[in-house]
């Protein structure tokens, strides 16, 4: 499946249907797989929009929440450098919630 995806995953997670099936993924890949979808994700081109999407904030919370080591390091230092921008935004209040951003 990740092959399937792969270089659709910001596209896949802006849509309101296939960002679930975009958090699946993030819940049942192994670390490789996982690291590889979020740093897509994370090398979109305006990750903040990722943020501030209705459908697509569910997947960067999702991808905080199965995230671990450096890889979640690097996603709440990619969040918290968009968070003056973003953090007004209706969609992406719960990604700035405390209990996310630590781990």
């Amino acid at each position: 499946m990740l092959l399937q995806f792969e270089g659709n995953y910001v596209h896949l997670s802006r849509q309101k249907f296939s960002s679930h099936v975009v958090e699946k993924c993030l819940a049942v890949f192994n670390y490789e797989n996982r690291a590889r979808v979020i740093h897509e994700l994370l090398s979109a081109p305006h990750f903040e929009h990722l943020l501030q999407d209705p459908h697509a904030n569910y997947v960067v919370q999702s991808a905080l929440r199965y995230s671990e080591g450096h890889l979640h390091n690097l996603l709440v230092e990619t969040i918290e450098s968009h968070k003056a921008i973003s953090r007004n935004s209706p969609y992406s209040k719960k990604i700035f919630s405390p209990n996310l951003l630590r781990k």
